[in-house]
């Protein structure tokens, strides 16, 4: 027996949106519920133009009621829930009925990638899955006044399966800045009421930081983030949403150095998953001096990126760009702590009181350093870019003494003497390994040939 599918929408003065989303659906659904709470533009007369079967219901601030009234309308065996600021592109809504019939067979909800789209900026803000797909049974029903979400007899409907992007993908326009603080205020006010009710839902503090956020109240949205994150991992689809706020306002305030380090370690805990938090975690870990496991941090988002970043539920922002900056990083942290260990032990020589041995290690270092130096010096040779000059002038004035004179002998600038030869032959196997053979070879001929003339 054919399943049928509804496809059901509650609007209100919807008509400059409504007629593209409807256009997307045709043949695509069996029929098509529209719920309206008071147009007094075409709405309607647009709805009925596409064969919508029309009710009216009266609003009641209440999502979830004019919802629940729209799937009382509905006779298909599963309902297609969407909005009149979403539509489906390049008949992408023709694969609505097998993906049911596919991926509906264990599931009574199938989850589905929802692209959010800012038209007035022209640019893709987030793909996330959004549970939109509901099996019609006996006790389905929506709960909360704003961000509804679906229930079976008021429980978590737990048969769930998600659709990958590339079999159906829906297109949302309702977060361009046009439309957004109108929303935000209108949802705002909602929350509020239901915070207030004393029965709100576990996501209610979520919602509410990030429409807070959405106002550009940084404070509030903080406030109610952290309420949102300090309670743990929610199991519900883009539950990372807090975290994020949290950690890009807290990235922009310099005094709030701890909050960002504890929002980011609990990030990277409670989604392992997101490579994103790993490389945010290794951030902070790196600016608190804790440079070894800024690089544990930092290769295991790159390894996670490596195998496939995100989840089903859990969008990641970590692309190739992001890939490059944390290897940079990883690099750092990976120098840094490479001195780090080279230090511990002069810190024990002070530690001790043994100042010749401290003096006799500080001079090794410092040595290192500057052949590290003379090599960066021999490397940039040959360009002539006022960024090499640039570089070549700071090198060449942070080399040690003895060095320093070795590179004038060898620039011309200075005579060769056996100070001189000495150490360019102390060095010359450590700058090839560094420079090449072919800038040591130069080297030796032209300060230890010219020393041995000169002796």
């Amino acid at each position: 027996m054919r399943l049928r599918i509804s496809a059901c929408y509650i609007v209100k003065n919807e008509a400059a949106r409504l007629s593209r989303s409807l256009a997307s659906l045709t043949g695509a659904v069996d029929e098509i519920v529209v719920v309206d709470s008071g147009s007094t533009d075409d709405t309607v007369k647009i709805a009925e133009e596409y064969g919508a079967l029309v009710f009216q219901f009266p609003w009641c601030d209440d999502f979830s009621a004019a919802r629940n009234f729209s799937l009382s309308k509905a006779t298909g065996d599963w309902i297609l829930v969407v909005d009149a600021d979403e539509y489906f592109s390049d008949g992408m809504a023709g694969n609505i009925r097998r993906v049911v019939e596919r991926y509906g067979k264990e599931a009574d909800l199938l989850m589905f990638l929802r692209r959010e789209l800012d038209e007035d900026a022209g640019k893709v803000l987030l793909d996330s899955y959004v549970p939109r797909l509901l099996r019609r049974v006996e006790g389905l029903a929506y709960e909360g006044a704003i961000h509804e979400e679906p229930r079976h007899r008021g429980e978590t409907i737990r048969r769930m399966a998600a659709v990958p992007g590339n079999e159906l993908l829906m297109m949302h326009t309702g977060y361009s800045a046009t439309l957004s603080r109108a929303k935000g205020e209108r949802n705002l006010a909602l929350l509020k009421k239901e915070l207030e009710s004393g029965q709100p839902r576990d996501s209610i503090y979520m919602y509410l930081a990030e429409t807070y956020d959405g106002l550009g109240d940084e404070e509030e949205a903080m406030k109610y983030a952290w309420l949102d994150v300090e309670s743990g991992r929610k199991s519900f689809a883009y539950a990372s949403r807090s975290y994020r706020i949290l950690l890009r306002i807290l990235a922009k305030k310099p005094d709030a150095y701890r909050q960002r380090r504890r929002a980011a370690m609990m990030a990277a805990r409670d989604f392992p998953e997101l490579p994103e938090f790993h490389g945010e975690y290794s951030e902070c870990l790196g600016f608190g001096l804790d440079y070894r496991g800024a690089l544990r941090e930092s290769r295991k988002a790159l390894a996670i990126f490596a195998q496939g970043a995100g989840s089903r539920f859990e969008p990641t922002t970590f692309d190739e760009d992001t890939a490059r900056l944390v290897e940079e990083r990883a690099a750092l942290w990976a120098r840094l702590l490479r001195d780090e260990r080279e230090e511990e032990p002069l810190r024990a020589l002070a530690g001790a009181g043994d100042w010749q041995g401290l003096s006799r290690e500080t001079r090794r270092f410092v040595r290192e350093e500057g052949v590290r130096l003379f090599s960066l010096l021999l490397l940039m040779e040959d360009d002539d870019s006022q960024e090499a000059r640039s570089a070549s002038a700071l090198a060449e004035e942070l080399l040690p003494p003895e060095l320093a004179s070795v590179w004038r002998a060898y620039t011309g600038r200075e005579t060769v003497r056996e100070a001189q030869r000495e150490a360019c032959v102390k060095m010359i196997g450590e700058v090839g390994k560094i420079a090449g053979a072919e800038r040591a070879a130069r080297l030796s001929a032209a300060v230890l040939a010219e020393a041995a003339e000169n002796g």
